[in-house]
């Protein structure tokens, strides 16, 4: 499988600009269960993020309808697995479920944004490689 490391590096940006932006607030205004929190979920959507990733870089030269099963079923999979991460987290380690579940939602938004990124840059590559 071949590595796209341009795309790695702006998911590394986008994490340590985000990581960088909040540090401050989340030092200074936070307690530390909070702050666990928040490393918690950066974390799991970082990697449900690269799970996407690598389901979408490892299929994307197969057939459509076995890219569609790997991307959509690894999707489901990503979510369940989230969602056990998240029970676990929270009933078991105690995390503080708002700061836990905020993280989420906007990490989420930003994978989001970054997996539409990727797959547009795929396409593209691809259309261009026909041409």
């Amino acid at each position: 499988m071949k590595i796209d490391w341009s795309f790695l590096k702006i998911v590394a940006a986008s994490y340590g600009i985000a990581a960088l932006l909040t540090y401050y607030p989340i030092s200074e205004f936070s307690t530390e269960p909070i702050v666990q929190s928040i490393v918690g979920g950066m974390a799991m959507s970082l990697l449900n993020l690269l799970a996407g990733y690598l389901a979408i870089e490892g299929s994307f030269e197969r057939s459509h309808t076995t890219f569609l099963k790997i991307v959509l079923g690894g999707m489901v999979a990503r979510l369940l697995a989230m969602w056990l991460a998240l029970i676990v987290l929270l009933k078991w380690y105690g995390y503080h479920a708002a700061s836990l579940m905020l993280t989420l939602l906007f990490f989420y938004v930003v994978n989001l944004v970054l997996e539409f990124y990727f797959l547009q840059k795929k396409v593209s590559l691809k259309s261009q490689t026909i041409s």
